[in-house]
């Protein structure tokens, strides 16, 4: 990728930074202090002295019915943001400037020659009309050969044909629109850009506070109707535009509508490039274009032509809705490239060991109506081949939560590398492509409602390589292929007959964490965890851990897992062991006796809640199973058992009768199945946690050992949480008639089953 455009950005960058100290000051309004009664008079006097000036508009004044003219040779700063011409300092409320009533279609007709920045601070420009054809701009026409920049502004509720509130043409190397921070552009209409039109010209949007937002292109034909929020063209010269986190609210590109791309259309009419790159400013806020919808194709992004690239780092395209493409449609040649290569130097790094690039929750409500479509001669490609040695830490991309015909589809060059796709819906094949090579690399789909009959991936005249990855769609077909090649190595699936069998595809079940939480990574006792050989040293997981961990248990063919995520430790065995949230991943013994009590906690963070096991009517002594889990051992070795446990307190002084017992109960079985019930049980004991009302973790844990060779056995451990009464009593002190109602309660809380050898891990050490 050329780094040409990006020297070009910083010498912009670096332009309008500089200083205004020799700025003639021009100030509109009436009353003490103003120079000018009229925004067009401030403006010629700006441009007749002949330096760097200052046009200040108070709201001392109204301003409606304007069609300003700015032809700008020196640096000039048009300001609002005052509320009368003697204020010393800005303050938070934008000036209203306004062209209704006006017939000449914009409110800022702007010229810049070559290298000079205009500045338009803490405005609101609004009620431009330009709907006639060829008018460009409703709010803001800008052409020429220098940068506009644009901050702490609202742009909003302006009409034309190419720009509803921003058209920008450049006729230079040096053209720039640039659109600072807190600045908004929403509800603005045109047939090409509804909120901007940008074209032979560098664009970013890179500032915190800033969106693109409820714009709409709706189009009459089929020559209009493209980038509801934001389009891009390259014509004469390159167009790269370069937009960041966004708003924290809304994102950088939301709810806009179009007939091709709602959000963004990229095109490229020449053999210039226009593109497109997405990335995170923020390491804590993604760059998020969702809610945008289109008619035809592409309700986040359109591209189309060659030259016509989008590159995604960190991003995330969210409830985007189209027939087709609902995430991103690619035509024509283009290309769609998701953290892949270099990132640019104004992006900030994800931290590790979160997804931060998403394609979720996206419609595609027609038919083909795929999430990702490209046609034939695009290129799709998510993540970077694993030999690709990168100085970012990231990973591929998390594809969740989609509705369509198919999450990929058409006839692109598709590659997806470490990369899960789960938990979606289609009617038919998760990836359906034809007639060009699919590649499949350490990536994980799974846990997909898929239409009934349907395969997991269809190919068609396509050469299909898979590698290092888990196909588990229990009851689907993995692969359905006429015509092309196919390579699978070291992969895992459902179904394998279609894949070449044992040879090339095993058939364990994954054991993922929490898959009906969007949690596909694998469980410590996973066959898939340190299968595969090292295939490169220095590449990462799908959020961006290292790859190539080895734990302590059976490698197969070395220290490399199976699919998109890589385990970094063996801890936690027990999953969901401070109830943070509810009780998932535990499974109900006694039915109706277990609930989340989020006023108890002991473990985890504050207010994280326990597990409250009650039962009224029970016999003294009788013990209540509550809830289990089973856990799959990774290795031989040594297993301590423990946890946080709160009975009841004792009865009267006198007399005193014992409070109810928290207590462990655990299964070691030799060779079991998925859910810990089949098999004899080996081992078995219980640990009373507590026998009081407060919260009481025994000094010595139970020890587990389990020695013996794994191959082909699957040993677990089951434990239960077991309420035990002992007894209650009602009634004052040492009443003779005191009655017993034998209701058991306990609580338990931060379970843990510890592999002695693992505390390395256990403490977060690598």
């Amino acid at each position: 990728m050329t780094r040409l455009p990006l020297r070009i950005f910083a010498f912009v960058l670096a332009a309008l930074f500089g200083a205004e100290t020799q700025a003639a000051v021009f100030i509109v309004g009436t009353g003490s202090g103003c120079t000018h009664s009229t925004i067009s008079a401030a403006l010629t006097a700006a441009h007749d002295s002949g330096g760097i000036a200052t046009v200040r508009i108070t709201r001392s004044l109204a301003y409606s019915g304007q069609a300003l003219i700015v032809n700008a040779t020196q640096e000039l700063t048009i300001e609002g943001g005052y509320a009368t011409c003697d204020q010393a300092s800005p303050d938070t409320t934008n000036t209203v400037i306004s062209a209704s009533g006006s017939t000449s279609g914009h409110v800022f007709n702007i010229f810049a020659s070559t290298s000079v920045v205009i500045h338009l601070r803490r405005l609101e420009i609004r009620d431009g009309l330009g709907a006639g054809p060829g008018i460009s701009g409703g709010g803001i026409y800008f052409a020429g050969d220098g940068v506009l920049e644009i901050t702490d502004s609202l742009v909003t509720n302006n009409t034309s044909a190419y720009g509803g509130g921003i058209a920008a043409y450049g006729t230079g190397t040096n053209a720039a629109l640039k659109i600072g921070a807190n600045t908004i552009i929403s509800h603005n209409s045109a047939g090409l850009g509804g909120g901007v039109y940008a074209k032979d010209i560098q664009v970013s949007m890179m500032a915190a506070g800033s969106s693109i937002l409820l714009n709409q292109a709706p189009g009459s034909n089929s020559a209009n109707g493209y980038g509801g929020g934001l389009y891009l063209e390259a014509d004469d010269q390159p167009l790269y535009a370069f937009i960041g986190s966004g708003a924290p609210l809304f994102g950088a590109i939301y709810g806009n509508t179009a007939q091709y791309g709602g959000g963004v259309a990229v095109k490229s009419t020449g053999s210039n490039t226009a593109e497109l790159q997405l990335f995170a400013t923020d390491p804590n806020l993604p760059a998020y274009v969702g809610f945008n919808s289109a008619s035809v194709k592409g309700g986040g992004i359109y591209a189309t032509n060659a030259k016509a690239n989008v590159r995604a780092w960190n991003a995330v395209l969210d409830n985007n809705l189209a027939p087709n493409g609902a995430a991103a449609y690619m035509a024509s040649s283009s290309k769609l490239y998701v953290n892949y290569a270099e990132m640019p130097a104004a992006a900030v790094a994800c931290p590790v060991g979160t997804a931060c690039a998403r394609i979720t929750n996206n419609y595609a409500d027609g038919n083909p109506g795929s999430i990702i479509y490209g046609e034939s001669g695009t290129t799709i490609q998510f993540g970077d081949p694993p030999e690709t040695v990168l100085a970012d830490a990231r990973g591929g991309a998390m594809i969740l939560g989609n509705t369509g015909t198919s999450v990929f589809g058409g006839s692109a060059n598709t590659a997806i590398y470490r990369s899960v796709v789960g938990s979606n819906t289609t009617s038919q094949e998760v990836i359906k492509v034809s007639d060009k090579p699919l590649y499949l690399v350490d990536s994980t789909i799974a846990g997909n409602t898929i239409g009934s009959g349907s395969a997991i991936v269809r190919a068609a005249n396509s050469d299909v390589t898979i590698q290092r990855s888990i196909l588990w769609q229990p009851g689907s077909t993995s692969l359905s292929q006429s015509g092309g090649s196919l390579t699978v190595q070291t992969s895992d699936a459902s179904e394998n007959t279609s894949l070449g069998g044992i040879l090339a595809a095993e058939t364990y079940d994954p054991r993922f964490v929490d898959p009906a939480h969007n949690d596909y990574s694998l469980r410590a006792g996973s066959v898939l965890i340190d299968y595969a050989s090292v295939y490169a040293t220095n590449d990462r997981d799908a959020v961006g851990n290292r790859r190539n961990v080895d734990l302590p248990n059976r490698d197969f063919y070395g220290k490399r897992d199976i699919g998109a995520l890589e385990r970094q430790a063996v801890q936690p065995l027990v999953l969901n062991s401070d109830i943070d949230t509810d009780l998932r991943l535990w499974d109900v013994e006694t039915s109706g006796v277990s609930t989340r009590d989020s006023t108890k906690s002991v473990s985890g963070p504050s207010g994280s809640g326990s597990v409250h096991i009650t039962r009224t009517n029970v016999a003294e002594s009788e013990a209540t199973r509550g809830l289990s889990q089973c856990i799959h051992l990774p290795a031989n070795g040594t297993y301590a058992l423990n946890g946080w446990g709160r009975g009841t307190s004792t009865g009267p002084i006198v007399n005193p009768i014992a409070g109810d017992h928290a207590e462990l109960y655990w299964e070691y079985r030799q060779d079991s199945n998925e859910n810990c019930t089949q098999g004899s049980v080996f081992a078995s004991g219980t640990l009373t946690l507590s026998s009081t009302s407060s919260w009481a973790r025994p000094a010595q844990p139970v020890l587990i050992p389990v020695n013996q060779l794994f191959a082909p056995y699957s040993p677990t451990i089951k434990i239960y949480l077991v309420a035990r009464e002992k007894g209650s009593v009602v009634g004052g002190g040492a009443q003779p008639n005191a009655t017993a109602v034998n209701t058991t309660d306990a609580w338990f809380d931060g379970i843990t089953l510890d592999y002695i050898g693992d505390t390395i891990f256990k403490d977060g050490f690598e």
